[in-house]
């Protein structure tokens, strides 16, 4: 049980704080509890995992490589692509097979070609993008769980929804603190004030 426990646990919290919506159990979902405190509904979670999901299956049908090289994040229908890819014609291809996913409201075309990102830079961006969650999940006056964060080249790309321009603004500054961090691209749109 012990034994059980120690792998559940870490599992459990990288969901919660990677924001990593869901995780397949068995014939279940897992959510680890982010859908639940997120001022999106479910259904909209479940949807944008959805279009991330059909988005990579046609890149990888297209190639394994296109698959591999273009990273894919939705929120609320806004599709985020980064990546640095082998053949600059990939870049169009891969927007336009974005665009013809069902439930794509916008398409944020943020790759490019040529050199690959090497190793220690990827590890840097891993590193960038957690310090970014971490950053923003230690903030009580940001609601963390509104935000999704991708970092390539050491430049941050910031999504989801803010509640008002002051958080907004305290998450950016939070981010522009981080070492490491060269440019901070927001797609963070403001939440209308309920009536």
């Amino acid at each position: 049980m012990r034994f059980l426990l120690r792998i559940l646990f870490p599992v459990s919290f990288s969901v919660i704080v990677s924001g990593c919506v869901p995780i397949l159990v068995g014939t279940g979902v897992m959510t680890g509890g982010y859908v639940v405190i997120r001022d999106k509904r479910v259904g909209d979670s479940l949807k944008d995992a959805e279009i991330e999901a059909k988005i990579k299956k046609k890149l990888y049908k297209i190639g394994p490589q296109l698959y591999s090289d273009i990273s894919v994040v939705a929120d609320h229908g806004c599709v985020l692509l980064t990546g640095s890819v082998h053949n600059p014609d990939w870049i169009s291809i891969a927007e336009k097979e974005t665009w013809a996913t069902d439930g794509v409201v916008v398409v944020d075309n943020c790759l490019f070609a040529g050199e690959e990102i090497s190793a220690s830079q990827a590890m840097k961006d891993i590193y960038i993008t957690s310090a970014c969650r971490t950053a923003l999940l230690c903030n009580a006056t940001v609601k963390s769980v509104n935000y999704k964060v991708k970092t390539m080249n050491g430049v941050v790309y910031l999504l989801g929804i803010a509640r008002s321009n002051d958080e907004l603004k305290l998450a950016l500054s939070k981010i522009q603190a981080i070492s490491g961090v060269r440019k901070i691209v927001s797609y963070v749109s403001i939440q209308k004030k309920r009536s």
